[in-house]
């Protein structure tokens, strides 16, 4: 499966991939890249692989046919993956095509995200550029994401979320991950397992996530709000909304329990030391 992950920058777009992709997949995906690539001319594309298993035969015919007819249609492709195999193949890409494509790994999605910058500023001029302040003065906050789990303590971070995008006059987005609950493993028997059946839960699961954001964020006096669920990890799909949209704060919960009850502080934390832009942790209710 293919979905779009909304990013704030000219010519980049990022699609993160989950699951084993079919023709179907790329019956929808590839009429929305190339209506991209006819309105902005070659663009550049960062590709996060979730949970990715692969294509089915005809879907992998349709993405070496697509890249054969558009090879001159992208600047950069970044694949950002966890698995050898998932290099190995973004390295046979390069060797192809004249498009510039690098794997990272997914601890280095920020790298990713500079190598795709660092090729739509090489199309501005010298003459253009910015020096940096020695000092630096700090800027308001412009776009603050706060993530919610729909817990009732999760209210709390959304209280303090609020609170300050008021203060900065910024954007706040409210972000909920879904995880996958089921992905086809070549261990199990194909007459047993109906992975149709898991894939339609998940996007239940989805439809309902997206009900309760969006009531969530009708049910809030504030005019310049978005909400936004994301296929992945909550770690995962909160640093990569961050960098595409270009966050300058995250603000998250966490009991700071220890053991099992630490679950939800790990994830905070797991995000207060991978993100770039400032982490505000809020101590949610024991």
């Amino acid at each position: 499966m293919f979905k779009f992950i909304p990013v704030t920058e000219n010519n980049i777009f990022a699609v993160r991939v989950t699951g084993k992709l079919t023709d179907e997949d790329y019956r929808q995906f590839l009429p929305e890249l190339e209506k991209l690539i006819e309105d902005c001319g070659p663009i550049s594309l960062m590709l996060e692989l979730e949970n990715f298993q692969g294509w089915e035969p005809k879907a992998a015919w349709e993405d070496f046919r697509f890249g054969k007819e558009h090879d001159k249609d992208f600047a950069r492709i970044a694949i950002v993956g966890r698995k050898s195999w998932q290099k190995w193949m973004a390295a046979m890409g390069d060797a192809f095509t004249q498009t510039k494509v690098r794997f990272f790994y997914r601890d280095a999605l920020q790298e990713a995200w500079d190598w795709l910058r660092e090729g739509n500023d090489q199309q501005v001029s010298s003459a253009e550029a910015v020096t940096e302040p020695v000092v630096e003065i700090p800027q308001p906050y412009r776009h603050i994401l706060v993530a919610l789990d729909f817990s009732p303590n999760a209210r709390h971070a959304l209280a303090r979320a609020l609170e300050l995008a008021r203060a900065h006059g910024a954007v706040l987005s409210l972000v909920h991950a879904v995880e996958s609950t089921f992905y086809l493993d070549v261990g199990y028997d194909p007459f047993m397992v109906d992975s149709g059946e898991f894939i339609e839960l998940d996007q239940q699961i989805h439809d309902r996530a997206e009900a309760q954001m969006k009531k969530l964020s009708d049910s809030l006096d504030y005019p310049n709000i978005r909400h936004e669920v994301l296929w992945g990890t909550p770690k995962n799909a909160v640093i990569s909304y961050a960098e595409a949209q270009q966050v300058d704060l995250i603000v998250v919960g966490s009991h700071g329990r220890h053991g099992i009850a630490r679950l939800l502080g790990s994830t905070a934390a797991a995000i207060a030391h991978s993100a770039r832009c400032d982490v505000f942790v809020v101590r949610l209710p024991r």
